[in-house]
């Protein structure tokens, strides 16, 4: 009942990120701090597996138009994907860059891990609903198979822009750009 309630949430979120009707309320956000409570949210499930969670930045804040709660949602499911499938003992990074181009600001938000890896073959599917890249494992690992689907909505609602770096037992690197303007 749990896991089909989990599915339930999540086709609603994926519904009403689609509707264009009732958009969200954007608000400005310090996005950098957001990050970072959501990132620390994670950790006791990160030390169930010895996981070492790193945050690297090299300012204080920084300020964007977002919906916290999608945000919190789409970041939530990255970060908790890593844990999944990273192994014990590994690292996961939180990164932030600012990034200026032609009197453009955007923050990269860059979480990279060492886990299993993502073959090639599959990068281009893994924001498809439901879409898993070993799909007898599904069970045992949880989750809905629509996180990534979430998450890809929810950056694209912010008018974000999201890249996915990996390969096979090397961990994967998923970034994720924001503009910074108010």
């Amino acid at each position: 009942s749990k896991r089909l309630s989990t599915i339930i949430e999540d086709l609603l979120s994926l519904s009403r990120l689609e509707k264009d009707s009732k958009k969200p309320e954007m608000i400005k956000e310090n996005i950098l701090e957001l990050s970072i409570l959501i990132f620390n949210g994670f950790r006791d499930s990160a030390n169930e597996k010895n996981i070492q969670m790193e945050v690297q930045n090299n300012f204080d804040s920084v300020f964007c138009m977002i919906n916290a709660g999608l945000y919190e949602e789409a970041l939530g499911n990255i970060v908790d994907n890593a844990i999944k499938y990273c192994p014990q003992n590994s690292k996961i990074n939180l990164k932030f860059n600012i990034q200026n181009e032609k009197n453009n600001q955007t923050i990269q938000i860059i979480d990279e891990d060492n886990g299993k890896g993502i073959p090639e073959e599959h990068l281009h599917r893994i924001f498809e609903r439901f879409y898993r890249v070993d799909k007898g494992r599904s069970r045992e690992m949880g989750g809905t198979g629509l996180g990534l689907s979430i998450v890809k909505h929810a950056v694209q609602y912010h008018h974000g822009k999201i890249a996915v770096e990996s390969e096979p037992n090397n961990g994967t690197t998923i970034s994720v750009l924001f503009d910074t303007k108010a």
